[in-house]
């Protein structure tokens, strides 16, 4: 019987996944049933998610394992990103990665936190050669955590090929996550091409669940080049988050039109999510539709062939199916009937022309001179021909369209009149939200700018320095029974940009956890105590503005 479980489990990932994975190579990094708090390949703001996210029992600390024999190629400590992340090559071409750590096992953190205080530095990238950390299958490197930018205690997981870091979907390699639930189809979509650049704006179908894995569409009348798209999610047996889904197909009268899966992608794609998803549809509604057809400049790998997508509606009456399924085999479609029509449904609208001065061909530099400013745009930053609106005002640019994605960065430079100190590029979205952009500054007192954001460019001033209190003791205290020093550190405008805290003179390595404001140090080799200790505190904002306090505590 366990030899037949194996057997349809084998199967099953294997008819969704075009290579043969080593299914019984990599163990689990956690001693918990893996229960998933994220999905390979699930779209973010910006980016893919590159690996799967394994739920942590609600809290930090548990033990973290490696999942095969190897070395420590790469220690990442980070603000942001991953947090602490390690990375281990093994022998049989492969690198799992192990991200927002709370803390490493013994013999990682004193090498990596030796090298931390020779550079003074928390944050830390570093590469390891082979010989140097060597790791065993199922020892512990690690408590996992909630560090860098994650917001609940996780692990996040991956496996790399290491020769070029491509990210691989770690299911294919026969993690077991209990599945036997279908994916769920939210909604179905309606576009209308006359060309990819021409497209309408989504058509929200109608569509009725008919049983556990079956879904019927309202009736479409309509001709010509259409496509489709749609929203859903996945979930496992033993949660109820939503997680993204793994496959997509397309058929059209019974003939395959697309076919895509979150097998593997490789990192400088990443950011062209924005031409799988609705991007406008996005912006506007903060919800993301798949689109079932490729748009300009969308040259994703996940694609398992090359067609295009879309469909011209010939037939007097047709069925257009889409089927998403996950790698367990579960699965769901939903059957559209098509009618062929002249009498396209009213609400099959052309795309609302943007409001625009300037037409961006997309394979040619702009170069944009103002009095105040310069705007330096390359070819194929949009990856497709659009319309922007540019002016220069006294105190201000306005880079405006909304709708649009923006793959390269954009130069910008604008000229700092009054030179006061604190003065900074601040960048207005379109719902008026202001935030940080940029202070640097150039020989001739531009500000200078590389960016993917579009909106409103303008000088401020951040007069007001960061504050540093205290957390967990008052200046003068004893604090011989505690193991840890906490501090708050808050700039309300700006944003905190650099720290150093010395004791006794002597650079200490403290954490900064920019989701509580806080500063914190664990007791450590490094510390020498005189019983009387004074703390020197030095914080900078991203404007410039510095503070420095000094404290005493005593501890035996």
């Amino acid at each position: 019987m366990k030899k037949l479980l194996f057997l349809v489990l084998f199967i099953s990932i294997n008819i969704n996944s075009q290579t043969n994975y080593p299914k019984n190579y990599f163990s689990n990094p956690l001693n918990i049933e893996l229960i998933l708090n994220g999905n390979f390949g699930e779209s973010r703001p910006s980016h893919f998610h590159s690996g799967i996210d394994f739920k942590t029992q609600f809290k930090e600390g548990l033990d973290v394992f490696s999942s095969a024999d190897g070395y420590v190629s790469r220690i990442s400590i980070k603000h942001g990103g991953f947090g602490k992340a390690l990375y281990i090559n093994h022998p049989n071409g492969y690198t799992s990665v192990y991200g927002h750590l709370k803390k490493f096992n013994k013999k990682i953190e004193d090498y990596i936190k030796r090298l931390q205080y020779n550079k003074k530095t928390y944050q830390i990238e570093h590469y390891l050669k082979k010989d140097v950390l060597k790791i065993n299958k199922n020892e512990k490197i690690a408590n996992s955590g909630n560090t860098g930018s994650s917001f609940g205690p996780h692990l996040h997981y991956e496996i790399r090929l290491t020769k070029n870091q491509k990210a691989l979907n770690p299911q294919l390699f026969g993690l077991d996550i209990k599945d036997t639930r279908n994916p769920t189809i939210s909604s179905v979509f309606l576009y209308n091409l006359d060309s990819l650049d021409n497209i309408s704006d989504p058509i929200k179908l109608k569509i009725k669940k008919i049983n556990d894995s079956l879904y019927q569409s309202e009736k479409v009348f309509t001709n010509g080049k259409v496509g489709f798209g749609i929203s859903g999610f996945d979930r496992q047996d033993l949660a109820n988050n939503k997680n993204g889904i793994y496959k997509y197909s397309t058929y059209y009268n019974n003939n395959k039109i697309i076919d895509f899966n979150f097998e593997s992608f490789y990192f400088e794609e990443s950011i062209k999510i924005k031409t799988l998803i609705d991007y406008k549809y996005y912006i506007k509604n903060k919800s993301r539709i798949i689109k079932l057809f490729k748009d300009k400049g969308n040259d994703l790998s996940i694609y398992l062939n090359n067609k295009s997508g879309y469909i011209d509606v010939e037939n007097n009456s047709s069925i257009y199916k889409i089927i998403v399924s996950d790698l367990k085999g579960n699965k769901s479609i939903v059957k559209i009937p098509i009618i062929q029509n002249d009498l396209i449904n009213d609400s099959l609208k052309k795309i609302k022309l943007f409001s625009s001065n300037k037409y961006i061909n997309n394979k040619l530099d702009y170069n944009f001179k103002f009095e105040n400013a310069e705007i330096n745009i390359a070819k194929n930053t949009f990856l497709k021909d659009i319309q922007l609106n540019i002016e220069s005002f006294k105190d201000s640019i306005k880079i405006i369209n909304s709708e649009i994605a923006v793959f390269k960065n954009i130069k910008i430079n604008f000229l700092n009149k009054n030179k006061r100190k604190g003065n900074y590029l601040a960048l207005k979205d379109k719902d008026g939200n202001e935030s940080f952009a940029s202070a640097n500054l150039n020989s001739k007192n531009y500000f200078y700018h590389k960016t993917k954001s579009l909106g409103t460019y303008f000088v401020k001033n951040d007069s007001i320095p960061p504050s540093i209190k205290l957390n967990n003791f008052k200046n003068n205290d004893w604090i011989s029974n505690k193991n840890f020093i906490r501090i708050n550190i808050m700039d309300k405008e700006t944003d905190i940009k650099n720290y150093k805290v010395k004791i006794n003179g002597k650079w200490t390595l403290f954490e900064y956890e920019y989701k509580r404001n806080e500063l914190f140090y664990e007791f450590d080799s490094y510390f020498l105590n005189q019983t009387e200790n004074l703390i020197e505190v030095f914080i900078e904002d991203l404007a410039g503005n510095k503070t420095q306090k000094n404290f005493t505590f005593f501890k035996n």
